[in-house]
């Protein structure tokens, strides 16, 4: 694929897009109770006509207004959150970015995701290297857990779920699920949980993830398939992601709270 700097430089220039209103955004809620904004619209409509310029046979699927585009031929959906971590982009905080994945065959084979505040390009194609701005990375290798072991997660775990007392690491919550993918799968965080989310906040950092040997699984059920969430509903159940013995090592740390835990969080 060598689409990668034509890319790079539509997301700088729907950055630039959200950065104009950015620290005096006046929020509007959405059906879901979730924060939508000017900037998520203007940004996606950006984002579609670029890529109805560049890549007119393919098909779109975005968050706003539950935009789905088929193909003309093939089957290479673009997948766009136009601002992933709206309610940090809100709040004036700097952990949110655009994210835009690319599904061919029903697999995520390439992802992108700019972050304005911090300048940062992370990105993977067909060819499976994992990057980060110009350089390669690896996931996390497992280790004994540590101090300074970092888990991310969304930020309701306290209401469904305990951490065991015995986890001897950090526990942090960025606000932007597509970040949280991206850090674990290129060895900032040694795992994430994620809560109940859309096939726009997922796309992009899967297809990192899966291209540097991580997993997205559901939290104590099996792999999680994008195919499931072509329709715009999200996830059933919470997922951790990560290099799969981390995982593993995580999924044991974690338990529900009551019967019902794996419903109604997002």
């Amino acid at each position: 694929m060598n689409d990668v700097t034509l890319i790079k430089e539509i997301l700088e220039a729907a950055g630039r897009i959200a950065m104009q209103p950015f620290m005096k955004v006046n929020p509007s809620f959405k059906a879901n109770q979730t924060y939508v904004t000017e900037a998520d619209l203007a940004v996606q409509a950006f984002l579609k006509q670029a890529l109805d310029t560049h890549f007119p046979e393919d098909g779109i699927i975005a968050e706003e207004n539950n935009l789905r585009h088929e193909p003309i031929s093939g089957d290479r959906y673009w997948i766009i959150d136009p601002i992933d971590g709206t309610a940090s982009f809100v709040a004036g905080l700097p952990v949110w970015g655009i994210g835009l994945g690319l599904m061919d065959g029903g697999k995520p084979v390439a992802g992108f995701f700019w972050i304005p505040m911090s300048q940062d390009f992370y990105h993977t194609t067909p060819e499976g290297a994992v990057y980060r701005n110009e350089q390669p990375t690896k996931i996390k290798t497992p280790a004994p857990l540590h101090r300074e072991s970092l888990f991310l997660s969304f930020s309701r775990l306290h209401r469904r779920y305990t951490l065991s007392p015995h986890f001897p690491g950090k526990l942090r919550g960025l606000g932007s699920t597509i970040a949280h993918m991206c850090y674990v799968a290129t060895g900032s965080a040694d795992a994430a949980l994620l809560g109940r989310v859309c096939i726009w906040d997922l796309a992009a950092g899967m297809a990192l993830l899966v291209n540097n040997g991580g997993v997205l699984r559901y939290l104590h059920g099996p792999a999680v398939r994008l195919t499931d969430l072509f329709s715009g509903e999200p996830t059933h159940a919470p997922m951790l992601c990560g290099h799969p013995e981390a995982v593993a090592r995580f999924e044991a740390l974690i338990t529900p709270q009551t019967p019902s835990a794996t419903r109604n969080i997002r």
